[in-house]
């Protein structure tokens, strides 16, 4: 994979940040079935804010260094997509039975898990789309701008977020030590 020229050619025109950009799109990849993704603008400003990047800069690694091939409002990653027949015959030797209809609904449908597309994990813990740590429990977070609030436990338009009082009491739960 490092040895491609178009890899190259990021690397050398973006550096470390668009590498970085670059396996954030194939992790979410990894994630969908056959390794095909959404090419939506929802999905792209969903990886925008996971990379703190601007959806402009998304497109720009998807579409202008020959790493992904997009197909209508589907893309994948052009290396990856040769292995992804072992992972279709993962079944081979088991009679499976397969709804093909309720495969293509559920394309790229996140794994399951108690976080949302907003959220980010990083070493085990979740933070909100804002950078916000969250605690284990916390419902998932439904709309980017949300703060969670740590006193109404659950989520709370920006505009409704006491940040004084509710420092306070993120300070009380987590000791002062992630802040």
């Amino acid at each position: 994979m490092l040895s491609k020229p178009e890899m190259t050619d990021l690397v050398n025109e973006q550096g470390a940040v668009g590498f970085g950009v670059y396996l954030m799109i194939v992790l979410y990849l990894s994630q969908c079935d056959d390794f095909e993704g959404a090419y939506t603008n929802g999905q792209l400003q969903s990886l925008a804010d996971q990379a703190r990047k601007s959806r402009a800069y998304i497109r720009h690694i998807i579409e202008d260094y020959g790493l992904f091939k997009i197909e209508g409002k589907r893309f994948h990653e052009s290396f990856m997509n040769q292995y992804s027949h072992a992972r279709n015959n993962r079944y081979a030797r088991e009679d499976v039975e397969i709804d093909i209809e309720k495969e293509k609904k559920e394309k790229c449908v996140r794994r399951k898990g108690t976080h949302s597309e907003f959220e980010t994990l990083r070493a085990g813990r979740r933070y909100a789309s804002h950078g916000q740590p969250l605690p284990a429990d916390a419902p998932p977070q439904r709309r980017r701008n949300d703060m969670y609030s740590y006193i109404r436990h659950d989520w709370v338009p920006a505009e409704e977020f006491e940040k004084s009082a509710e420092m306070i009491v993120f300070h009380q739960l987590f000791n002062d030590d992630t802040v």
